[in-house]
């Protein structure tokens, strides 16, 4: 071996000692009644393989990954483990891990009376072909006890939410027969099943979050996601060990819980405007494949090849590679100074570019996609479109501005590029949207991401045609505001946050329209009450269910003019409200100052 060759290896073997896969299993821990430094009965004589067994909140006295969950290179760990003698390590590792035997001790529901077989397989038959964060064989028999189901409490907790997703995103009225199971998955969820790490917790913490979302409950969503990526990141699901000998569909596991967590937790924030708590700097984890569950089974020893056609992971990892393509152009547009229309633009080459052009031709924008697959590939392009409306919809604003005040828009060719492309945005959004609630099943979950992006698209022509209706382009804003309210109109019975949106599209513009308002369906005031009969498993959509009471600190959404649902409350983070406050007191010129500077 040459001099540089024993660089190489010693400067690998270095690296192994700061940061390394599990010896075995995986980095679960349980840190339920673990012992404290301070604790009574530890002696101060005690050895040095019995300290380092301690959990320490420093990060710094354990070396065993096996004990303490992922410590990357930056933990004082990594460096102990340079110091640690080798024997004092592999005393630790191998040391049995405590287990929490309370946790099975809870009276838990018998999961065959109160799930049904048809949750499960409604949770599988729409909500899995776009968010595959469960590997449906391995579940499936779990559920079936053909093999066991692991991690105590954490698995029912799992179960449950997705039954009650399951529920909810298959039903075609309003009902609240998910509330009833998704109580169930709370009244499991525990400080203790806090304190154990798993893969499996962090498939529930991040369905729990997604479901929150779903049912208008915004902030607790956004709180379950944060416990799902802090524990996944105790996990080390964000890294993938060189050298770690585990079988190719548990690897795949661990990266398609990572990457659907990951585009939960990032499309929430862009939602809510806020900072990014999900990484992209030091995760080094590969995108899940592009695979067919019956090529990747227990029994693979290697992957297969892609087979160059959709999967149930295709979108999965299409949306996590435009995340990380867009990353770049989301912290400068929450970042002062605001970006200019010249870079907006040059970022949209860059990195949105370089992503369609690695998209594969089978989930393009054009392709012939299958029945099954329409609404995670429609999905797709909603969202590219809806983030570059966010990327350029300042222009539009600022144009808005300049009509309403009647001053001479003097846009520099790049702004006027970036206010075309938002509003050509918007057009195609909700021509795209209203084609797809015409062609497709109208259940809850089609119904909930429909209405999020069409009514932030409508919102642009609404916008130009409430400040410039003598335009030219003023036809064409009216028949794209009239196309959305007929659509939102059709949502109203599987979404009531649909009536709110109606509403304020109305009061924006409903004075601009030459043409009859589209039919609205009779108010309710609120979702059906239903109470969940046991004996009505298979068509439990159409059991009744008392309402629960909320617990989390969002209130329930409420469909009517005074609802605090989720639309309602992201209104004023989609749009500078204060903005257009300003304006009608008569201070345009101080935001057009503003606006200048983009």
């Amino acid at each position: 071996m040459g001099a540089s060759e024993q660089v190489e290896s010693s400067d690998k073997s270095q690296d192994d000692e700061f940061e390394s896969p599990p010896s075995t299993g995986d980095f679960g821990w349980n840190e339920h009644g673990a012992v404290q430094q301070d604790s009574p009965g530890i002696s101060i004589a005690s050895d040095v393989n019995e300290t380092r067994q301690i959990l320490d909140g420093m990060a710094s006295l354990t070396v065993s990954e096996q004990r303490s969950g992922y410590l990357g290179i930056a933990s004082g760990a990594a460096f102990l483990r340079l110091l640690e003698p080798v024997e004092y390590r592999n005393a630790q590792s191998h040391s049995p891990v405590e287990t929490d035997h309370r946790v099975s001790l809870i009276t838990l529901p018998n999961l065959n009376k109160h799930i049904a077989d048809t949750m499960i397989d409604a949770y599988f038959r729409i909500y899995h072909l776009s968010y595959p964060i469960v590997h449906e064989p391995t579940f499936r028999a779990q559920y079936s006890e053909v093999i066991r189901r692991p991690n105590g409490g954490s698995w029912y907790i799992l179960a449950y939410v997705m039954a009650a997703l399951g529920v909810y995103t298959t039903a075609t009225d309003l009902n609240n027969l998910d509330l009833d199971i998704f109580q169930h998955t709370k009244s499991l969820l525990t400080f203790d099943i806090l304190e154990v790490g798993s893969l499996t917790m962090v498939q529930a913490l991040t369905l729990i979050s997604n479901y929150q979302q779903k049912r208008d409950k915004p902030n607790s969503a956004y709180s379950y996601s944060g416990l799902a990526a802090r524990m996944a990141m105790a996990l080390g699901l964000h890294k993938d060990f060189q050298g770690w000998k585990i079988p190719p569909l548990s690897m795949e596991i661990r990266r398609r819980v990572w990457w659907t967590m990951s585009i939960f937790d990032i499309g929430a924030t862009i939602t809510f405007g806020r900072p990014q708590v999900c990484p992209f700097d030091g995760v080094d984890i590969a995108l899940p494949m592009n695979v067919h569950d019956k090529d990747l089974t227990a029994m693979s020893s290697s992957y297969p090849p892609d087979p160059e056609e959709i999967t149930v992971y295709t979108a999965v990892r299409t949306q996590a590679r435009f995340f990380i393509a867009t990353n770049p152009i989301y912290l400068r547009i929450i970042s002062k100074p605001l970006p200019s229309a010249r870079e907006l633009l040059q970022l949209e080459a860059q990195c949105i570019g370089s992503w369609a052009e690695k998209t594969p031709s089978y989930f393009s924008e054009t392709a012939a996609i299958p029945p099954n697959s329409v609404f995670s590939h429609s999905v797709m392009q909603w969202r590219w479109r809806n983030f570059r409306m966010i990327m350029y919809r300042p222009f539009v604003i600022r144009r808005a501005l300049l009509a309403r005040s009647g001053r001479r828009d003097n846009s520099s060719p790049e702004s006027l590029q970036a206010y075309e492309r938002c509003l050509e945005d918007a057009k195609q959004s909700i021509l795209s949207i209203s084609a797809f609630w015409a062609a497709n099943e109208h259940n809850r979950l089609f119904a909930w991401y429909a209405l999020y992006f069409l009514f932030q698209a409508a919102l642009i022509p609404c916008i130009c045609l409430q400040n410039e209706s003598s335009s030219s382009n003023a036809p064409d804003w009216r028949d794209q505001i009239v196309t959305s309210l007929k659509v939102i109109a059709a949502l109203v019975p599987v979404n009531p946050s649909a009536r709110r949106c109606y509403q304020v599209l109305v009061s924006l513009c409903g004075a601009h329209l030459d043409t009859p308002m589209p039919f609205l369906p009779e108010d309710v005031n609120s979702e059906e009450p239903l109470v969940l009969q046991s004996e009505d498993v298979d068509g439990f959509h159409g059991a009744i269910y008392h309402q629960a009471s909320d617990a989390d600190g969002d209130r329930q959404m409420m469909s009517g003019v005074d609802s605090n649902d989720q639309m309602n409350a992201v209104f004023g983070m989609m749009w500078p409200n204060t903005l257009f406050d300003t304006a009608e007191k008569g201070h345009d010129g101080s935001w057009m100052d503003f606006l200048n500077g983009i």
